[in-house]
């Protein structure tokens, strides 16, 4: 009895101590869970009504604006985070800093997608209009420094209700747009607006909650403190990007617009795990970046507790899926889409790799190793370019999985044992992949000591 009751009072204590995260994280997953959900749905109606070919049109122009996302935010996220985690006094200083080197970025990236098919004579290309139009709302991403503002007090809720209005009103102009003209053009135009008024929302649910007392400004040596710091986390984000966009570049050009469509809506259901690590990552570094100042040992079993949760997950939840994806997705997308079941067993796996990447990445920014995530992305993303080159041409959709899986394999596991710097975090993982036997192994040991 005395050890049921010391079990509940340790268990009460932990949710007590950790109170803050956990609705931390109910918010955010709540908020990734709907708009994850919204956008699947809203895809799922575009796919239906669209077909393949025109479907995966869209998503390769979308792709290219996934890119230019990433580069508009210099990789500044975590790096914005940690400045203000450990340096509270100039917050004001560093997000007036991140904000200002955001809107010189999304301003000549907006230039350059507009010249550039002037330039190479690309002006009456489709897909490059509508590229062109969504990068429009990027022209707002300099609001995203109150989301790292509101990340770094650990109060997700009010980016979550910012982009949750903004969402609600991007949705119904899609779903507008397809029932009244089925126009490509007219689903871009939504997308930019949903962009830019999440950047609106923000600043406004900003002015009413942040911190007044803080007033932003511009810095030149934060600036160039920053960039020097987020440059890495850029070029690793870029890298991620091109290893898990790269297929649908590769597959338009090999394979036509129909191929490219059946691999983005098999990607679509596998992309939709990436939300939970991702979300748990975001909520969990001010914490883990605290307990790195009182303990390197406190601070590795931390994320090594929080990735076996997440690959057992994932690997369980791969697994149960091969049966049932031609159900899936003839079900979800219809029968014009059968294809795409083969494809969604294979690429399913990348979930596993992911969760590893995304907590890894955490490892490496507490520990300022930001440019092995660089090593690590660029290498993944060579695997991925290679393997679609290799099998793409005779595999199409089905060798594009292959190459991804592959391509995270490398990347978020493999990559780590390259360099003695990161060889702990790759122990660590190859702790968590193996954590049956290694199980095995400490009960036999501890039986003999």
């Amino acid at each position: 009895m005395a050890f049921a009751n010391a079990r509940v009072g340790s268990v009460m204590a932990l949710l007590r101590d950790h109170a803050r995260e956990i609705v931390n994280i109910a918010w955010l997953v709540g908020d990734r869970a709907f708009r994850v959900l919204g956008t699947f749905v809203i895809g799922l109606v575009i796919a239906r009504i669209m077909g393949p070919a025109d479907f995966g049109g869209y998503s390769y122009a979308y792709t290219l604006i996934a890119l230019l996302m990433l580069t508009v935010s210099l990789g500044l996220n975590g790096v914005v985070v940690k400045q203000v985690v450990d340096r509270p006094h100039d917050a004001g200083e560093i997000l007036g800093t991140a904000c200002v080197l955001q809107a010189a970025a999304a301003a000549a990236v907006v230039a350059v997608l507009a010249l550039v098919p002037m330039v190479i004579g690309w002006t009456g290309d489709h897909y490059a209009r509508l590229a062109l139009i969504m990068a429009l709302g990027l022209l707002f991403r300099p609001s995203e420094p109150v989301r790292y503002w509101f990340e770094s007090q650990v109060s997700a809720k009010y980016a979550v209700m910012a982009d949750n209005a903004a969402f609600v009103i991007g949705a119904t102009m899609k779903l507008g747009s397809l029932w009244l003209w089925r126009s490509l053009t007219a689903l871009a135009w939504a997308t930019a607006a949903e962009m830019a008024l999440s950047g609106i929302f923000l600043v406004l649910i900003y002015r009413q909650r942040g911190r007044h007392d803080a007033r932003w400004r511009l810095s030149g040596r934060t600036a160039r403190a920053l960039l020097g710091a987020g440059w890495p986390l850029l070029l690793a984000g870029l890298s991620i990007a091109l290893y898990t966009r790269i297929d649908q570049v590769i597959l338009m050009a090999l394979r036509g617009p129909t191929e490219t469509g059946i691999f983005s809506a098999a990607a679509r259901i596998g992309e939709m795990l990436y939300v939970v690590p991702t979300v748990i990552a975001t909520t969990f570094f001010p914490r883990w970046q605290r307990l790195l100042q009182q303990s390197e040992q406190a601070h590795a079993r931390a994320i090594t507790t929080t990735m076996a949760w997440m690959v057992g997950g994932c690997a369980l939840l791969s697994v149960a899926m091969l049966l049932p994806a031609p159900l899936v997705t003839r079900l979800l997308y219809g029968n014009g889409y059968a294809a795409a079941a083969p494809v969604l067993a294979i690429h399913i796996w990348t979930c596993v790799f992911v969760s590893m990447g995304v907590l890894g990445n955490q490892w490496y920014l507490s520990h300022g190793l930001q440019g092995r995530t660089l090593f690590c992305t660029v290498l993944g993303a060579a695997t991925n370019i290679g393997l679609n080159l290799a099998l793409v041409p005779s595999m199409g959709a089905k060798g594009a999985a292959i190459a991804s899986v592959a391509a995270q394999a490398v990347s978020a596991f493999l990559a780590d044992a390259a360099s003695a710097a990161s060889r702990p975090l790759f122990m660590l993982k190859l702790r968590v992949l193996l954590f049956p036997v290694f199980r095995i192994v400490d009960n036999l040991r501890h039986r003999r000591g």
